[in-house]
């Protein structure tokens, strides 16, 4: 498959919205993807665009020396292709150019594809945060996670 990845325009945010809502069980909105591929140096929004539209989407906001992944997607039909890492790799390269040193994350404890990739890419667990995800039988604890750049 073909993917280039580039960084998201306003324009996109009807299009990452409908993605996050059919892979998310906690979806963003257009209203709140338009607002951070807006936001110029604060936030970055990085899409992987094929021949069938996007493909997968990583959001991330930088201040001074951190950087910290908001949301990241891949459409169901190529999951566990490597996507993922390919526009985690790149955004982790992006936040180094900009000056971030280290990158910080969040993500549902039942959510151990994500983990599997975040720690082949040197993230480490930092702790837990209770409850924070609703979920469908109530909240779910985030597994905080970070790495130096």
């Amino acid at each position: 498959m073909q993917l280039a990845v580039a960084i998201a325009q306003p324009e996109d945010s009807v299009a990452l919205a409908a993605l996050d809502s059919q892979i998310n069980p906690s979806p963003w909105s257009a209203e709140r993807f338009r607002a951070v591929c807006a936001a110029g140096a604060a936030s970055t929004t990085l899409i992987a665009r094929g021949a069938d539209g996007i493909q997968g989407f990583l959001v991330y906001s930088r201040v001074l020396d951190e950087a910290t992944l908001l949301s990241i997607g891949v459409r169901r039909e190529v999951q566990r292709q490597g996507l993922g890492g390919r526009l985690l790799d790149t955004a982790c390269l992006r936040m180094c150019s900009e000056g971030a040193q280290r990158c910080l994350l969040e993500v549902r404890v039942s959510n151990r594809a994500a983990i599997r990739m975040y720690e082949s890419r040197a993230f480490q667990p930092d702790g837990v945060r209770k409850a924070y995800y609703r979920g469908e039988q109530g909240h779910e604890d985030a597994l905080l996670m970070s790495r130096l750049l």
